[in-house]
């Protein structure tokens, strides 16, 4: 019999609009089929929202506060909250408001798991931090590469542990037959248009397949958040040579429905923590490609057919695309192979046992 772990509290009290936030909630949802869950957000934000829509059996404590360095608000609210609901697990999402927490939560018998998702830059090894993140059970992070990452960056506390624990896919996948092959060469990239997404990289290397006189549609699917570079993006787009060949599609509630139609992932990222899009695109036959950065050799190690490149060179990324095209039947018939490989490192009982291992 498995076990049943006693009351989560998923705490994500940010302002963004983000990929962390979904997971916050993503995860409270997920949890819930297991134990009693209640999700802690800042009041009125996104994360707020989110849980609204989404309408699922779990409570919410949205805390009103204003700062979020260090908030008397959020520590006393967050204390009650605990309190009232009897949380003994707790699983934060974020940085700053773990000054506040780590004095909200002293000298309760808490388990105390902090989720990581971002690879982070600048140390944090000062007295304050080491102090913080004194009372931390466990680092749990979405790939070997965060928990590398958090160990070089975030205080060691000693007796923690730190664990890899790999977001799940539950959803219906649909493959093309073979009747219904593209007439032209179906190339996906997803992600927020923003700085070191790759946009401006997928649309020059696909710039190459023009020139030899391939057919091929290019979709980028994603919000446009950064202004100046959605700007430069429609440039670029704009003075290049294969402008009616790409479409800018925004945000789509669901990607499913353009991975059922591509041949190739294009995912010239500067670096992710676990990228969502990537990890879906293999459960498809579909040909992934990707610079060899942050994550994504791991995929190599776990035995996924996928093609890396030097990390941001443009011409590699063009080379590599073209030699993909010009034997796609066989690259896509590799492909295949990682769709049950997909199904194994990122089911649903797999991450539901392995969160398990770290909640009491």
């Amino acid at each position: 019999m498995k076990k049943t772990p006693q009351t989560v509290a998923v705490m994500c009290f940010s302002s963004g609009t983000g990929g962390m936030e979904r997971s916050a909630v993503r995860l409270a949802k997920f949890l819930s089929t297991i134990t009693t869950v209640v999700l802690f957000c800042k009041k009125d934000s996104f994360t707020e929202n989110l849980y609204h829509e989404e309408g699922d059996d779990y409570a919410c404590e949205p805390i009103d506060f204003i700062s979020r360095k260090f908030s008397p608000s959020m520590l006393f609210g967050v204390r009650a909250a605990v309190k009232q609901h009897a949380i003994k697990n707790v699983i934060f999402f974020g940085a700053s408001e773990l000054k506040t927490l780590y004095f909200s939560l002293r000298s309760s018998d808490i388990n105390m798991i902090v989720w990581h998702g971002t690879t982070k830059s600048k140390p944090k090894r000062d007295f304050l931090h080491r102090l913080v993140y004194s009372d931390v059970n466990y680092h749990v992070a979405l790939s070997n590469h965060l928990i590398r990452n958090v160990k070089e960056i975030v205080p060691l506390t000693p007796g923690a542990a730190y664990k890899v624990i790999r977001p799940s896919f539950d959803f219906e996948v649909k493959t093309r037959r073979s009747e219904d092959k593209n007439a032209e060469i179906s190339i996906l990239h997803v992600g927020r248009v923003a700085y070191g997404k790759g946009q401006l990289d997928a649309v020059l290397a696909c710039d190459a397949l023009y020139q030899q006189g391939v057919a091929f549609k290019l979709s980028m699917v994603g919000s446009a958040d950064n202004s100046n570079y959605i700007n430069e993006v429609m440039a670029a787009i704009e003075s290049s040579d294969i402008k009616e060949s790409v479409s800018l599609e925004g945000y789509v509630a669901s990607v499913n429905s353009y991975l059922e139609k591509a041949d190739i992932l294009l995912f010239p990222s500067s670096g992710e923590g676990m990228p969502n899009a990537f990890i879906e695109a293999l459960h498809y036959d579909i040909v992934c490609i990707a610079y060899s950065n942050t994550v994504f050799p791991e995929f190599i190690d776990m035995g996924f057919h996928v093609h890396l490149v030097a990390d941001g060179d443009v011409g590699a990324l063009a080379s590599t695309l073209t030699q993909v095209v010009s034997n796609l039947d066989e690259e896509k018939r590799l492909s295949q192979a990682n769709m049950a490989l997909a199904k194994t490192y990122f089911s649903v009982e797999r991450e539901l046992d392995e969160w398990r291992e770290v909640l009491v």
